[in-house]
């Protein structure tokens, strides 16, 4: 199919970003030309035959203001052209790439400076759970007869690795608040004997193998207390070189867990002597207008760390990976990213959600959307106890049961990486 966009366009590099992730996700291939008269599809605001064309939202783009939800989205998630048709184009740049996160006003954000679920449109309209760019995309394929291309949805499973020492504290009180003195004298002889219960990598790596799945380990290569306020790791990488050359040995990953510290990713990366190009930031306390730049500007192709903590779901509308377009600098970022859909502390600790009711609002969740999502499962390795979190071990085990006798395919980062590069 062939494709003319008004080179001297405000719009020109936007709508084709966009028709390059359509590419991506239906497995199509359009032809750019510049010949308007070939052309099976036109964009150009100065011809009556050009597909939707909504130039306010363009003008905002460029000048990089108004692009909060409420205005863009004022009563439902589309956006209009001043003859009220929908350009959908524009919706799926603005969602695609959170740009409704672009201010940078404290009040969107929440005590540790993350953009807060409560001020998304995801919120205000109800629909975390919706897969609106897909949706939005199907009916543009439909539209220009594409015929619809439907891929399997698959998993990427990770570990965040913050705490390898604090079962001998957790579990212990859990032990003695509940009465179960046989677990506590297990817990304190697996620390007698230097095998606390958490540095369990070797068990996250065997159950995993049971079910023939590769996880992504994400290590914190600086320890303690941030800004007083949130806790980096309570490990120092470099003595747990052994823990992280068992991961590389058994096929798994590792990646960086981007601490809560003014040092850059490249010096953590050379901190922790890490021979990955995969990141998800530590308690995903990250900026999508700052943190994506700083992750553009480093060895880094692949990070995984846009999800709401407060909700499982699709935070920028979007089942699939994708590499994000920055306005400022009127171009692509370097690398992709994976949306975290689901994390343990989001059902545990925010949402306070029943721990056996975890597994089947996942498989529901899949079954829903059974094509074109990648999605992102983090399960930290503390939740892998037997006892204080031996309810959330039993949840993953479903999980991963599910995925095994479902034949559901289990990515790698760089499968990730190397299926959604657009350059």
């Amino acid at each position: 199919m062939k494709i003319y966009i008004n080179p001297k366009g405000i719009y020109l590099l936007k709508v084709k970003y966009v028709l390059q992730l359509v590419e991506k996700n239906q497995s199509c291939s359009f032809n750019f030309i510049d010949n308007k008269v070939d052309a099976d599809l036109i964009w150009d605001h100065t011809d009556e035959s050009s597909q939707p064309i909504d130039l306010v939202f363009y003008e905002k783009l460029d000048k990089q203001k108004g692009l909060d939800s409420e205005i863009i989205f004022i009563s439902k998630t589309e956006i209009l052209t001043s003859e009220g048709e929908k350009d959908e184009i524009a919706a799926i740049f603005y969602m695609v790439n959170c740009l409704q996160e672009y201010s940078i006003d404290n009040s969107l954000k929440d005590e540790f400076g993350r953009f807060k679920y409560d001020k998304s449109y995801q919120y205000r309209f109800d629909c975390v759970e919706e897969n609106l760019v897909q949706k939005k995309i199907d009916t543009f394929s439909e539209k220009i007869g594409l015929k619809l291309n439907k891929r399997k949805s698959t998993f990427f499973i990770s570990h965040d690795i913050d705490s390898i020492y604090g079962s001998i504290f957790q579990d212990s009180f859990w032990a003695l608040k509940n009465m179960k003195f046989g677990s506590l004298l297990n817990i304190l002889m697996s620390e007698l004997i230097l095998n606390p219960g958490w540095k369990n990598i070797d068990k996250i790596i065997n159950l995993n193998s049971e079910y023939d799945v590769k996880s992504t380990f994400f290590w914190l290569v600086n320890k303690g207390i941030e800004n007083g306020k949130i806790k980096n790791a309570d490990y120092k990488i470099e003595k747990e070189n052994k823990l992280l050359d068992l991961v590389n040995k058994s096929g798994f990953v590792n990646g960086l867990h981007k601490s809560c510290s003014d040092m850059s990713i490249n010096d953590e990366l050379k901190k922790g002597n890490l021979d990955t190009t995969f990141n998800r930031y530590h308690f995903l306390n990250f900026s999508t207008r700052h943190d994506w730049s700083k992750i553009s500007d480093s060895n880094l192709e692949f990070d995984t760390s846009l999800g709401f903590a407060e909700r499982y779901g699709f935070r920028n509308s979007y089942g699939m990976s994708f590499q994000p377009y920055d306005i400022k600098e009127d171009k692509l970022h370097s690398f992709i990213e994976t949306p975290l859909n689901f994390m343990d502390t989001t059902f545990h600790r925010y949402m306070k959600i029943p721990t056996d009711k975890i597994s089947d609002i996942i498989i529901n969740f899949y079954e829903k959307n059974d094509t074109n999502c990648d999605f992102a499962l983090l399960w930290h390795n503390n939740y892998f106890s037997n006892y204080k979190f031996g309810s959330f071990l039993k949840e993953y085990k479903k999980i991963m049961i599910y995925l095994y006798e479902n034949k559901i395919e289990v990515v790698s980062p760089q499968d990730i990486v190397n299926q959604n590069r657009i350059i």
